[in-house]
C-alpha cells in the first residue's frame, strides 16, 4: 500500500488536502488493472473530524479491492461549512478522474462515502453537482460532476431533524436554508445509494434517512436501504478496530453487516472483468 497526503485547491483558490491510500500494483506479471475508488467523508458534527471514519474506514475497502481517498473538509470553526466543503468534495471527484491513471483507479467508478455530518456533506454536494449554474458560479469548467454511487451511513439529512439542536449552529452550516434539507435536492439525476441507520441513534434521529428514502422513492433513484434495531450513533464498522476504549456499546454485530452488504451492492452495480473486486 502507498500513502501520501496531497494538496488542493478548489477553482476559487480554497487549500485543502485529502489523505490517498492506494495499492500497488503487483510487479511480477504486468498489472493494468484500474480500481474502483471511494471518498470517505467522515463525520464530527460540521465541527470537527472523526478519526474512527478515516484510516480506519480506507482500509477495509482498500482491502476490498478500492482505493481509498480520505477527504478533509473545511469545518464551521473556519467558516461557513457551506458551499466550501462542498466544492472541496467536487474537487476531489475532478482531482480523481483527471489522475485515475497515477491512482490506478476506475474514474467511471468513484462513490462518495459520507459518515453523519459527512452524510449531509455528500448528499448535497452531489446535488449542487448537478447544477450547472452552482458550479459555474464557482468556476468550475464542468457542467455536471458527479460519483457513480453513494454511500450515507446514519447520515444528518435535514438540520431541522434533530442535529444540530442549536439551529445557531444550522446558521453556520448555511445561511442558505436550501441546503438544510437535503432530501428536498433529491432528483432522479442523485447517484444510487446505499443508506444504513439504526433505530436507536440518539444524536441524529432515523427520521432523517426515512426523508431521505421517500425521496429515492418519489425520484425513482435505485437505492438500498438497511435500518438496524439496535446501534449507538457513529458506529463506524461497528467492530473492535473502529470502537472507542471503553465503549462497547460501539460493537453491534448486527449493524456491522452494513460493510459486507456495501461491497456486495457495489459489486453488483459495477459488474466488470475484474473479478477481484468483491
Amino acid at each position: 500500500m502507498e500513502f501520501k497526503q496531497v494538496k488542493l485547491q478548489t477553482p476559487q483558490g480554497l487549500n485543502f488536502t485529502i489523505k490517498v491510500y492506494v495499492r500497488q500494483q503487483f510487479t511480477a506479471f504486468p498489472d493494468t488493472r484500474a480500481w474502483p475508488i471511494v471518498l470517505l467523508f467522515p463525520g464530527g458534527g460540521f465541527a470537527g473530524i472523526s478519526e474512527r471514519e478515516e484510516e480506519l474506514a480506507a482500509l477495509p475497502f482498500l482491502a476490498k479491492g478500492y482505493q481509498a481517498i480520505v477527504v478533509r473538509y473545511n469545518l464551521i470553526t473556519t467558516g461557513p461549512f457551506y458551499p466550501n466543503a462542498a466544492l472541496i468534495g467536487l474537487t476531489t471527484i475532478n482531482y480523481v478522474r483527471q489522475n485515475a491513471a497515477a491512482l490506478h483507479a476506475d474514474p467511471n467508478k468513484i462513490v462518495t462515502a459520507g459518515f453523519s455530518a459527512g452524510g449531509h456533506l455528500v448528499a448535497v454536494m452531489n446535488a449542487l453537482g448537478n447544477e450547472p449554474a452552482f458550479l459555474a458560479a464557482h468556476q468550475f469548467k464542468e457542467t455536471r460532476i458527479q460519483p457513480a454511487a453513494q454511500i450515507l451511513s446514519y447520515p444528518v439529512i435535514d438540520l431541522t431533524m434533530g442535529f444540530p439542536q442549536d439551529q445557531a449552529v444550522a446558521q453556520q452550516i448555511s445561511s442558505d436554508q436550501r441546503l438544510w434539507h437535503a432530501q428536498k435536492l433529491v432528483t432522479a439525476q442523485t447517484p444510487p445509494t446505499f443508506i444504513w441507520h439504526t433505530v436507536t441513534d440518539e444524536l441524529v434521529p432515523v427520521a432523517n434517512t426515512a426523508a431521505y428514502l421517500t425521496a429515492l422513492i418519489a425520484n425513482k433513484v435505485p437505492f438500498e436501504n438497511h435500518i438496524y434495531a439496535q446501534g449507538v450513533h457513529g458506529l463506524a464498522f461497528s467492530n473492535v478496530a473502529t470502537s472507542r476504549y471503553t465503549h462497547p456499546e460501539d460493537v453491534e454485530p448486527q449493524a456491522a453487516s452494513w460493510f459486507p452488504l456495501v461491497i456486495n451492492w457495489l459489486a453488483a452495480r459495477f459488474k466488470s472483468a475484474n473479478q477481484t473486486v468483491i
